[in-house]
């Protein structure tokens, strides 16, 4: 069939590939954005790693040793170079960047701020705590949403074989049409919220939230103050840089933006206890702790005890929110299975 004169062929179908791309790449980056992190294995590498480093302070070796566990995990597939980087002169955090799409926000921040330190072992055992902290809590989160999820998709999918079995097509064609649709609508808005920048007015509505507001900073404080103190502590970087790493660490976009002001105040010749009070969401003790700390010359273990600090809090409300995230999965598994037999039977 010859195409009609003003018609082009080629651009339809140009058009169709880069519309084909572009939908591939925004399924895969929710993938990524929804996808389970195995805190676990990334507590046991860092445990081991941090003991190795210790111990021989050989990072080829170290690294040699360490990953080799990890080889049948995503994780570990991606970092089957990661020796012959270290060989070939490259930093520890460019041999496990090729895994980056598969590791938590903080963890190659944390890596890049160990080495420039050089306290590899201390940010290692860092990364053991977090991980293996937030490894329970996180899990019992994903499956709120998981596990109702997957039963409403199995109640679909056996009414769609029940009106097959019964004869009744059009009524199959049509659940399994209505399906694909709610389904559709489900990944448009998750992708909204998590790969535009509505994400973080929503990381700003968690902070403002009660309870788990105040675990999204301490964990932001946990991080960010551990990452100040080691750099501070070498004094080779400027405030406004070491700043500036530290907040990569930080997962919840609006307590990043609210950090990194404070490398701009630094920027515009402020002192750092000035810097700081331009960051919202640090409290009033957080606040007279780093200005004692500067009048005093000990900002390395100013930062530090914030850290220690936030860290000790975030394990209480971790410790407290588990068993009411095990309790929420059990009610919405029991409603969504009551739910999805109900309309089964309808």
């Amino acid at each position: 069939m010859q195409p009609k004169p003003g018609q082009n062929p080629h651009g339809y179908a140009a058009l169709f590939t880069w519309l084909l791309g572009m939908g591939k790449d925004a399924v895969w980056r929710l993938y990524l954005a929804l996808r389970v992190t195995d805190y676990q294995s990334l507590a046991d590498f860092s445990r081991n790693f941090g003991v190795c480093m210790k111990t021989v302070a050989d990072v080829e070796n170290a690294l040699k040793l360490c990953v080799r566990p990890m080889r049948k995990t995503l994780i570990g597939q991606r970092w089957s170079s990661a020796v012959d980087t270290i060989r070939q002169g490259g930093t520890l955090a460019e041999a496990l960047k090729p895994a980056s799409e598969f590791l938590p926000d903080f963890y190659l921040p944390l890596v890049t701020a160990g080495e420039q330190s050089g306290r590899l072992a201390e940010v290692f055992h860092f990364l053991h705590e977090h991980c293996k902290a937030l490894s329970g809590p996180l899990a019992s989160l994903r499956h709120t949403w998981l596990f109702p999820l997957t039963i409403f998709v199995a109640g679909s999918l056996l009414r769609i074989l029940l009106c097959l079995f019964g004869g009744n097509l059009l009524l199959a064609i049509q659940i399994a049409f209505r399906e694909v649709i709610d389904l559709s609508f489900l990944a448009i808005v998750l992708g909204l919220v998590l790969l535009t920048p509505a994400r973080s007015l929503v990381d700003q509505m968690r902070l403002s939230l009660p309870l788990i507001g105040d675990l999204e900073r301490e964990i932001a404080m946990y991080r960010f103050f551990r990452v100040m103190s080691m750099l501070y502590a070498v004094g080779e970087h400027r405030v406004e840089s070491m700043i500036q790493l530290a907040a990569n660490t930080v997962s919840n976009r609006a307590a990043q933006l609210d950090l990194r002001k404070a490398a701009l105040a630094i920027e515009g010749q402020s002192t750092i206890t000035e810097a700081f009070r331009k960051v919202g969401f640090l409290t009033s003790q957080t606040q007279a702790t780093i200005a004692s700390a500067e009048i005093s010359g000990t900002l390395e273990n100013g930062f530090r005890q914030i850290s220690d600090d936030a860290g000790a809090a975030m394990i209480a409300k971790l410790i407290f929110i588990q068993p009411i995230l095990i309790r929420i999965v059990m009610a919405l598994v029991i409603i969504s299975t009551l739910a999805t037999l109900l309309e089964i039977i309808l």
